[in-house]
């Protein structure tokens, strides 16, 4: 007795299945694709905006920056410009204690004379010698007060000079800033990052279009391919 041949079994109904799954997933690859070139568009519209913002505020931050620099320039030429006054009042303040330490030995020196005079045992000069006495007197520490005020001053005037030199250097970094800001740096490294996240977008795009693309076009083809060859057959259990 002959044995049947064993049933092949058609393998349209898998590639039926197969090419159902290939669709979907070019379907649902374009609208991956669309959505990432949608975003595309949308960060490429907001970073302008972005940029278009920054730039008028970096442009007003020079523009501070810059005014900042010039406050600190002239308050280092008028400090330099003081130093001058402080050395011209240092000389005047050691002239004049010098000047007033000459006339007090004077008028010490008037004073002996003065009660130095006598006439008849008696001494009629004793009332201006002692008026004489008491200029002398007040005058005593006046030179030494004048001569610390002197040094006091020549201190402050270093300490003043520093600043100066301070507040300049501040000053020229200040507008070096400005001009750095006012370069477009910023600006540029606003695009130099659209730029990269643009190009990351697109190979997200292509990433997702491409092989969904291709997805698509096969599960088409194999489709109209199992059309053509007729309908299913029944396979037997």
């Amino acid at each position: 007795m002959a044995v049947a041949p064993a049933p092949v079994p058609d393998l349209r109904l898998g590639l039926q299945r197969l090419s159902r799954g290939l669709i979907a997933y070019g379907i649902v690859g374009l609208i991956v694709a669309a959505i990432g070139l949608g975003a595309l568009v949308w960060a490429n519209g907001r970073i302008g905006t972005l940029s278009d913002r920054v730039g008028t505020t970096v442009d007003s931050l020079a523009t501070t920056v810059d005014n900042t620099a010039t406050a600190l320039n002239d308050a280092s030429a008028t400090a330099e410009s003081f130093t001058t006054t402080i050395d011209t009042s240092v000389a005047a303040l050691t002239s004049v204690a010098d000047t007033i330490g000459t006339v007090r030995d004077d008028l010490r020196n008037l004073e002996s004379q003065l009660r130095s005079v006598s006439i008849l045992g008696s001494s009629p000069l004793n009332g201006p010698a002692n008026t004489v006495g008491n200029i002398a007197t007040s005058l005593e520490s006046l030179d030494g007060r004048l001569s610390a005020i002197g040094e006091s001053l020549a201190t402050n005037r270093d300490s003043l000079a520093r600043n100066a030199v301070s507040l300049g250097a501040l000053g020229d970094s200040t507008a070096a800033l400005a001009i750095r800001l006012r370069s477009g740096s910023v600006e540029d490294s606003l695009d130099d990052v659209a730029v990269v996240i643009t190009v990351m977008l697109l190979v997200f795009t292509a990433w997702a279009a491409v092989p969904a693309v291709g997805a698509l076009a096969f599960g088409i083809w194999l489709r109209r391919e199992l059309e053509r060859a007729g309908p299913l057959r029944d396979v037997p259990p």
